[in-house]
């Protein structure tokens, strides 16, 4: 990948069951493409590969074909336990050695800010914003738009073995580089990369205010 001097997976985290949302979020129309397609899109100048988590393929084979760079669906190892499982699935089948994370629901995410994140991940195991949220007035991490090497599997592993189950649990055990919120603000002023559609309003909302690039 041009940029940060090494090649790159990126994993789109599509296995939710999006109950808020009433509906598979994953397969959502914005811009004309399922959701899911439309991030995998964005990321491309970033990618080398792309990964699809996911325990429902059968939607997902043709979207396999229609990409330009090999990509690739994975099952959760350890089903039914959430995205930590997903990311472990990842890390096991990526190519290459440092993988980029996304959950499916974030159809903002801002190049630059990527392209910055990875090219801290050289003397890090993982590189995860971590954000002032005003309404708790405290630090935010953000784990699901992050990059993680494939040296974090044994703490990811054990973390899971252990019946640990938050994303962030194994970040205390690898060399994790945070990205704050003045950097964030950089690249993404608005911290659009960040807003999450969780319900039919987040979406509508992201309708009326989807710019394609």
């Amino acid at each position: 990948m041009a940029g940060i001097g090494e090649n790159l997976s990126a994993l789109i985290l599509a296995g939710g069951l999006s109950r808020r949302m009433g509906q598979d979020k994953a397969w959502l129309e914005l811009g004309g493409l399922p959701l899911v397609e439309h991030l995998a899109r964005r990321i491309l100048p970033l990618a080398d590969e792309l990964i699809f988590s996911t325990n429902r393929p059968d939607r997902f084979e043709s979207l396999l074909q229609r990409l330009p760079i090999p990509a690739l669906l994975v099952a959760d190892q350890s089903p039914d336990i959430g995205p930590l499982a997903g990311i472990e699935s990842g890390l096991s089948r990526a190519s290459h050695d440092l993988l980029l994370v996304l959950a499916v629901d974030m159809p903002f995410v801002q190049l630059g800010l990527l392209s910055y994140m990875a090219g801290l991940a050289a003397d890090f195991q993982a590189v995860v914003p971590k954000l002032f949220d005003p309404r708790s007035a405290a630090l935010t991490a953000e784990p699901l738009h992050a990059f993680y090497r494939r040296s974090c599997l044994t703490s990811i592993s054990a973390r899971l073995e252990a019946g640990q189950r938050r994303v962030v649990s194994f970040l205390a055990d690898v060399r994790t580089r945070w990205v704050l919120t003045e950097e964030v603000a950089r690249f993404d002023p608005g911290f659009l990369s960040f807003h999450n559609l969780n319900t039919p309003l987040d979406w509508e909302i992201a309708v009326r205010h989807f710019e394609p690039n």
